[in-house]
């Protein structure tokens, strides 16, 4: 079964989804792939670009059916601040490494768990939870806007 197109949350109807998948972040962030629906049938994706695909997206089969896209929980490490100027620091800290990341709110990050950056935090004296939730990192300037 190859994909026919694609198709963000409310941009299409939810109730006819036939198939769904369930994929981690690293999973979501694809253009040319072989992916394995939830049922174990095969699927062969090929766009135009990087998409990154969020909770509740679809997949148009050229049949006309509709697979969606489920983020899958993952291991992470949401990091809180109440203090501007430590959550300046320790957005540094993370951005320096690369890491990817999502905002929850304004006094919250997240990103992926990972036991040298947990004990990095955790010298930084900032206030963490690892937790099981889904992750859905920003993709950047690169990714996210066209340059």
């Amino acid at each position: 079964m190859n994909i026919k197109s694609w198709r963000k949350k409310g941009e299409w109807p939810i109730d006819k989804a036939k198939y769904t998948i369930t994929l981690d972040a690293s999973d979501r962030l694809c253009r040319r792939k072989n992916l394995i629906l939830d049922n174990g049938k095969k699927v062969f994706i090929a766009l135009d670009k990087v998409v990154n695909f969020k909770d509740s997206d679809a997949l148009e089969l050229e049949n006309g059916e509709w697979i969606r896209i489920n983020a899958s929980t993952e291991k992470v490490i949401d990091i809180n601040t109440n203090d501007n100027e430590h959550q300046s620091l320790l957005a540094w800290h993370l951005g320096n490494r690369h890491l990817a990341m999502q905002i929850i709110n304004e006094n919250t990050m997240r990103i992926e768990y990972d036991h040298v950056i947990l004990d990095m935090l955790i010298g930084l004296n900032a206030k963490v939870n690892v937790i099981e939730d889904i992750f859905e990192p920003e993709l950047g300037a690169y990714g996210s806007h066209n340059h």
